[in-house]
């Protein structure tokens, strides 16, 4: 009854949306390989479910729904759940039934899921779900078909299953009709205790429960497979005398193994020494000694047990002999005593090494060497452990451990068999590179990642860069599933001409960055100077960015401090579609054209003109300067001729030119045309012509 109600809670811990009415659909099918499941043959706790055998965590699925003619019911999508990806379409086949394949992920035996599912009803959306509860076909068998015990005697034998975690063992013995017996842990697997009570051939039909439902014969139960075996229980002569100890240990040194209870037999008598063997004849092996000290009030006797030969209980039982007379049976264990002579500790994708130094959230596997480990226990509380059942024996053991995310000590003791040992798993914090995803950039065009696409390709910015902020977002450093800890970063920025000439180089250093509050490990992180949000390049640069020429660049570059893990540079561009500049420049040959009357006059010797220029960029050509400039300022016509009838003149004018667009020298011969008012002769002129210009 425990059991279900444990079950019971599982399943309705996962549901938090409606069911879906038995109503909506005809019919509700899940289908794999060649099974069919409906949602309405199964019911817990009164709500319907899909019982589901499972046999991998993973599983491809069908989820169809049979229209009901006058149900209103039309699913519309399949939303996303924990335990579950949508492989295909919701789609209609022919307009018979609605279908999806779905890729289950994470199942878990016993532990239920939803499937959650929006459909339209009447016109409205509604959300409703469908709920999966997995489990697994139990096999269980004992190891032997055939027993035989004498009459009293206790024997052990292994129960082969696939799956010992899925069954429930008893606290105490069950008494049966011929045979008590007692389902129980060892190690990773299960054994069963039989007790003979009466002599005879006797078929054992031994019931198992299980830790989950299943479904049998129409209905959901947690009764396990039967185990059955046939015993042979034989009356002897020897009486079969029970110890309190299942392990003896044994010791090359003193031979003393400490002291065990045995039941009471009045041939054994004080202060005595008794031989144990393995044989009831002569010539056995010397396995132990025992010497009855004293009887006890349970009907027991205390005896002091020396070692001189390991022994098993499954090689067969021990005998009591006085001399050469053999007075009872009993059976135990003579073992190497638990010992741990090395732990070794192993990552994924790892080599085994003797540093014992683990992470929050990690999952490492522990290797123990020693003796006696296989009746020994380990504990690495409050990590969660699992012991590898299969690659287990008496001097080599394996646990799959997993470090809490939320560990709040700095060193797990590992106990042994209830002892703490000298053996600590030491935690660290992780201070790994992190993808720089946390980083962002705003230079006036607000807060980008600088991990996006477009951060690849240069950066064009029409407007003045009044400053460049990295922003780090502390939050997105630790991940559930995954920590980095505490980052430390470089920022190294290049401010750069036009002409690829370095203006300025700053590198920062020692930018520390610590992940905030919603990670489960900020209280540990013990840098105090870590919580830094932003920096300004401003603050660190010579020459400032709002002081930027047209076409200068700034290259920023954020990479870690360790040299490892990854970097992103971002290059900004300071664009401009004009630029105004102050040009001199030597006019000659124009044609001045009468702006009244429109004659022409003749060409005007060598000018002088000195002209506030607005010089414009081509939209295609980066940096690249347009042929095409207009400017205003005065004109000296004739300034350089000194002839006595020169017509010399001083006007206002504006003036458009066209200039060769790849000079690279201060010199260059543009063609002007403009006009102007001049001042000597007190009229409009036109003017057009070449020239000769000098750049500053």
């Amino acid at each position: 009854m425990a059991v279900r109600l444990v079950v019971f809670l599982m399943f309705f811990s996962s549901t938090l949306f409606a069911q879906l009415p038995k109503n909506a659909f005809a019919q509700v099918q899940l289908r794999f390989d060649t099974l069919k499941l409906n949602y309405t043959d199964y019911r817990i706790a009164d709500e319907f479910a899909f019982i589901m055998p499972t046999r991998l965590e993973t599983e491809e699925v069908e989820l169809r729904f049979y229209p009901d003619s006058v149900s209103s019911f039309k699913p519309l999508e399949i939303i996303a759940g924990k335990h579950y990806e949508v492989v295909d379409s919701l789609l209609m086949i022919g307009e018979q039934f609605y279908r999806v394949r779905l890729q289950l992920k994470d199942i878990k035996v016993g532990q239920s899921f939803s499937i959650l599912i929006a459909f339209e009803e009447k016109g409205r959306r509604a959300n409703y779900e469908l709920l999966v509860y997995p489990y697994n076909l139990p096999k269980a068998a004992l190891a032997q078909d055939a027993i035989e015990l004498f009459n009293g005697e206790e024997r052990s034998v292994e129960v082969v299953t696939p799956h010992p975690e899925y069954f429930t063992v008893n606290n105490d013995w069950v008494e049966g009709e011929y045979v008590d017996y007692w389902l129980q842990r060892d190690g990773g697997g299960l054994q069963l205790l039989l007790k003979a009570k009466r002599t005879g051939d006797h078929q054992l039909e031994l019931p198992t429960e299980l830790r989950y439902l299943w479904p049998v014969n129409g209905k959901l139960t947690t009764d396990g497979p039967t185990l059955k075996t046939m015993v042979n229980v034989k009356p002897t002569r020897l009486r079969f005398l029970n110890v309190d100890r299942e392990h003896v240990f044994f010791d090359t040194d003193s031979r003393s193994a400490g002291e065990l209870q045995i039941d009471y037999d009045s041939r054994l008598k004080m202060k005595s020494s008794y031989r144990v063997e393995d044989v009831s004849e002569g010539g056995g092996r010397l396995v132990a000694e025992i010497v009855p000290k004293s009887a006890l009030g349970n009907d027991k006797i205390l005896c002091e047990v020396f070692s001189y030969s390991h022994h098993r209980m499954t090689d067969g039982y021990l005998y009591i002999k006085d001399g050469t007379r053999t007075l009872a049976m009993t059976n135990f264990n003579v073992v190497n005593r638990p010992q741990i002579q090395e732990i070794s500790l192993m990552r994924e994708g790892g080599d085994w090494t003797d540093n014992l130094t683990v992470y929050p959230g990690e999952t490492v596997e522990i290797r123990v060497r020693g003796n006696g480990l296989s009746i020994s226990n380990f504990d690495f509380t409050p990590c969660k452990q699992q012991r590898d059942t299969v690659r287990l024996s008496d001097r080599i053991v394996f646990y799959t451990v997993t470090v809490p995310r939320d560990i709040d000590r700095k060193k797990v003791s590992i106990f042994f068999n209830d002892d703490v040992t000298p053996y600590d798993l030491r935690i660290r914090e992780y201070k790994r590179p992190a993808p720089l995803n946390f980083v962002k950039i705003d230079y006036g065009d607000g807060r980008k990642h600088i991990t996006d696409g477009d951060m690849d390709k240069p950066i064009f910015f029409r407007e003045t860069i009044q400053d460049i902020t990295l922003i780090f977002d502390r939050s997105a450093i630790d991940k559930q599933d995954r920590f980095f800890g505490i980052q430390e970063l470089e920022i190294e920025v290049r401010v750069l001409s036009q002409d690829n000439k370095l203006i300025d180089i700053q590198t920062i250093r020692n930018v520390v960055i610590c992940p905030d509050s919603t990670s489960p490990r900020h209280a540990f992180y013990e840098d105090n100077d870590c919580e830094r949000v932003s920096l300004s390049l401003n603050s660190h640069l010579v020459r400032k960015t709002f002081t930027l020429d047209a076409f200068d660049q700034v290259l920023v570059q954020v990479r870690h401090a360790s040299g490892n893990g990854p970097s992103q540079r971002v290059h900004i561009y300071a664009e401009r579609r004009y630029n105004f500049d102050l040009d001199f420049s030597f006019p000659a040959g124009l044609l001045a054209v009468d702006a009244e009357d429109l004659t022409v006059g003749n060409f005007i010797g060598v000018s002088a003109a000195i002209m506030a220029q607005f010089k414009f960029f081509s939209q295609r050509r980066f940096g690249q300067p347009s042929p095409f400039q207009i400017g205003a300022g005065f004109l000296a016509l004739n300034a350089f001729n000194f002839a006595e009838d020169a017509e010399r003149d001083l006007g206002l004018v504006i003036m458009a030119s066209l200039v060769p667009v790849r000079r690279k020298s201060s010199f260059s011969l543009p063609i002007y045309i403009g006009g102007g008012y001049f001042f000597e002769r007190q009229q409009f002129l036109f003017l057009f012509g070449p020239g000769l210009q000098i750049r500053f």
